[in-house]
């Protein structure tokens, strides 16, 4: 790589000796690593305000699917196993064992760990986006852009990404984790391709997510070997450090697995049962359907994924010429094509945001990043922004982008605030109903936020935390994730009360009245059987109503209860 300047005509002008690329590299490697760190926790928290200040403030506790997470890791804490209900079936309705497990480490030091919680969510986003810096500026330096603006127009786009701060600090998901490792596997794999000499040996970063991809989420694995192969191919040098971190990922997701056979009786979690239908071409057409909404909908990200089919397309011919920066592009490349893959293989999400792409933003700018740098650095002046007449208009574009993302978020701000509202919802009922005597058995949609408050025995009728519900009906048909439903199911069983929390009470000529869907749960509601077994009810306490539904034996005993009002079913209204 040459030192020096950029002249009028946009070309670089040698003003230095001329160094290799790697030495280049590593004498970069060495003196921003502090920086980048200050920039990624500056750059989380940042992010994370600006998720929280769009959205209307969120509060501390999670959504609700984060909150079912906690609400084993507490089991497991307190010593009643990997349970949903205490006492009840050993179930796996968490999907990361590595963030149940890690949570429950909370649980054992505090009753009340959501600001620890937090707290390590924050040091994990800010840990993943360190890793995307330390890739722009490593590919920056190896293909001779300037680095310093690479990593400039990464630091921009990523404050215009307020949806990845809100997935991966403030929702309390594993989302954090998830991105952490991933980004950290691409970018010891970028050091190893890239590398000359021993710098580049892979080594405990590189091994460390290697084990914890498998355990973070089930799909880990194919992140993992995907990577680690691909990485093989194009890698000659470290092949055996690279295969050796391949047979690690084999082997914990291979211990997971037969932990899974033993303790549950099943490979996966029982939330791939309950959400992945056995219809594959079903799957992969709601996939597909997925990733393209992705792809044209979110902010930015057409224009970034075609930065990077242009990087792959300049990259390909390179690497086989032995060049240096475009093995690196072609890893980062291929994890960005793998996230994309592998969840429209899977059927994508009903989440806001397109939760399950946002584990690699980060790595979306890089390409543009390093395809725009030269031509900000030669209007600039030089390789760095030292050019005041340019400073101006750099901050208008910033500032633009930033807020034509930001407006997205904006627009968007109800579909987050009510994944925060539905956990606290069920916090609420599950508190008030701790009080009622005889606590019933109560089936419910929404699993979380109730599993951490209430005391009694709960039926997940989506199946996440429910194993026969979820195994009742292999292909899915309805809202994507929350088709498992089961009719006979349901009736085996039968609860005390459906409660209808997530729905709301409205105000009727006498009174309150129930306000619930009629077409829910396959239409259910609406039939002769309901209406003969279960009577509509009010559950009130000064402040606060929840509709739901009750067995006439249930309400036999709790008749003395004020709180507890018994409607007729003319006041049900199935508009809601």
């Amino acid at each position: 790589m040459i030192t020096g300047s950029y002249d009028r005509s946009g070309k670089l002008s040698a003003s230095a000796p001329e160094l290799n690329a790697s030495d280049g590299s590593r004498a970069e490697a060495a003196n921003v690593v502090l920086p980048d760190w200050i920039a990624a926790i500056c750059l989380t928290g940042l992010g994370a305000f600006i998720a929280w200040y769009l959205a209307g403030g969120l509060p501390a506790i999670g959504i609700d699917d984060a909150a079912i997470t906690r609400s084993y890791s507490e089991n497991i804490a307190n010593g009643l196993g990997y349970v949903y209900n205490a006492g009840g079936e050993r179930v796996e309705g968490s999907t990361s064992f590595l963030w149940t497990m890690l949570l429950a480490l909370l649980y054992a030091l505090t009753s009340t760990p959501e600001v620890p919680i937090l707290l390590l969510t924050g040091a994990l986003s800010a840990a993943a986006v360190f890793c995307a810096l330390r890739i722009a500026r490593r590919l920056a330096g190896r293909t001779g852009a300037p680095a310093s603006l690479t990593v400039a127009v990464q630091c921009v786009a990523l404050i215009a990404s307020p949806g990845y701060f809100l997935w991966s600090v403030w929702t309390m998901m594993e989302l954090a984790l998830w991105s952490c490792m991933t980004l950290m596997m691409v970018w010891q794999l970028v050091r190893a391709v890239e590398a000359e000499g021993d710098a580049g040996a892979p080594g405990l970063w590189l091994f460390l997510p290697a084990l914890a991809l498998p355990l973070s989420r089930p799909e880990g694995i194919a992140v993992a070997a995907g990577l680690l192969c691909f990485a093989a191919v194009i890698c000659r040098r470290w092949r055996r450090s690279l295969l050796l971190a391949l047979v690690l990922a084999l082997v914990s997701f291979a211990a997971v697995t037969l932990f899974r056979l033993a303790y549950f009786g099943q490979p996966f979690p029982n939330t791939f049962y309950a959400k992945v239908s056995s219809d594959r071409i079903q799957d992969i057409t709601d996939g597909a359907k997925y990733a393209i909404s992705y792809a044209l909908g979110a902010p930015f990200v057409a224009v970034l994924l075609a930065a990077w089919a242009a990087a792959v397309i300049w990259a390909v011919p390179r690497a086989l010429r032995g060049q240096p920066g475009s093995r690196g592009l072609l890893i980062v490349a291929a994890a960005i094509a793998g996230f994309l893959a592998v969840y429209a293989c899977l059927g994508g999400d009903h989440f806001v945001l397109w939760r399950f792409y946002q584990p690699v933003t980060p790595l979306l700018p890089v390409a543009l990043g390093i395809g725009l740098s030269p031509w900000l650095g030669a209007l600039s002046g030089g390789a760095s922004v030292s050019g005041a007449k340019w400073a101006v208009p750099a901050l208008a574009a910033a500032a633009a982008c930033a807020l034509l993302g930001w407006m997205h978020y904006y627009q968007a701000r109800f579909d987050v605030a009510k994944e925060f509202t539905l956990n606290g919802a069920g916090i609420d009922f599950g508190n008030y109903l701790d009080t009622v005597s005889p606590r019933p058995s109560i089936g419910i949609g929404p699993a979380g936020g109730i599993a951490l408050a209430y005391d009694g025995y709960i039926y997940d009728l989506l199946g996440l935390n429910w194993v026969e519900m979820a195994h009742a009906n292999p292909v899915k048909t309805g809202m994507r994730n929350h088709a498992s439903f089961d009719e006979p199911t349901f009736w085996k069983h039968a609860p005390d009360v459906l409660a209808m929390f997530e729905r709301g009470c409205a105000e009727g000529r006498e009174g309150r009245t129930l306000v619930v869907p009629t077409e829910a749960y396959d239409g259910m509601l609406a039939s002769s059987r309901f209406r003969d077994h279960y009577r509509p009810v009010l559950f009130q306490d000064p402040a606060r109503c929840w509709p739901g539904f009750a067995t006439p034996a249930w309400l036999a005993q709790v008749a003395e209860d004020p709180g507890i009002t018994p409607l007729a079913w003319s006041d049900v209204d199935g508009k809601g």
